[in-house]
């Protein structure tokens, strides 16, 4: 069997993740890309959870008119958006999927309910390569799932604690509008982001009692960006004595 007609009958292949081995046997994944579904609880993920499986297939729908990201790659499930591929890991695929190099294929490897939304679902990216020799040796990473590293659980606020002395989660970031960030912070390879967040809220400045070139950012078009935090979120005073809370990109 030739590489295109394998890669037809794994399009059309009814039972989604799983082939025969007389079709397998040749042929092995390779993993471009290991990461969490970004943006799953402002889409249709949330609805569709309970009947995911692992070894699910994904569509990659490839995004190049989306206003915040230029290189956005959606994922859908059952043909429906249930988020994206982290905007700080998808410019290389990006340009895989427009030139159409490669027939990549995303798969659901975890599952973690108990999880914060932004880490429900863990999938990799991966193409199919035909096995005419072996890797290198310190390649072999790239034929293996990893497990994936979960912030979120049992990172639960104890409601009786005062906000400041308390861990702050995500959800807090997501519930509230009282959200800044300091443009100064934002590191080189946001600059793109950088230049969209001043755009839109340049003229909505906060003084803060330690200074600092803050903006408040109470437009939830925020949500493009938070899913590339890595950082803690943190309670900052403003100089009549306000809370907000400070969000990184990393």
């Amino acid at each position: 069997m030739n590489r295109s007609s394998f890669l037809k009958q794994l399009f059309t292949s009814a039972i989604i993740g799983k082939l025969p081995v007389s079709i397998t046997k040749d042929f092995r994944k390779i993993y471009l890309l290991q990461c969490f579904v970004a943006g799953f609880r402002h889409y249709e993920g949330m609805n569709l959870l309970a009947k995911m499986k692992e070894g699910d297939l994904l569509e990659l729908v490839r995004e190049p008119q989306n206003e915040y990201d230029e290189c956005a790659i959606a994922l859908h499930y059952q043909n429906k958006k249930i988020g994206f591929i982290p905007a700080d890991t998808n410019e290389m695929l990006s340009y895989l999927l427009d030139a159409e190099a490669l027939s990549m294929f995303a798969v659901i490897t975890h599952l973690e309910k108990n999880a914060q939304p932004w880490e429900n679902v863990a999938v990799a990216i991966y193409f199919v390569q035909e096995v005419d020799k072996d890797l290198p040796a310190h390649a072999s990473y790239l034929t293996r799932i990893e497990a994936p590293h979960y912030r979120t659980i049992n990172n639960k606020k104890d409601k009786k604690t005062e906000k400041h002395e308390a861990v702050i989660t995500f959800d807090d970031l997501f519930d509230t509008t009282d959200r800044v960030i300091d443009l100064d912070k934002i590191p080189e390879h946001h600059q793109e982001a950088k230049r969209e967040l001043e755009k839109n809220f340049s003229e909505y400045a906060v003084e803060m009692q330690e200074g600092g070139n803050y903006v408040h950012v109470k437009n939830d078009g925020i949500y493009s960006f938070l899913y590339d935090i890595k950082q803690e979120i943190i309670v900052k005073v403003n100089k009549e004595g306000k809370e907000f809370l400070e969000f990184f990109l990393e």
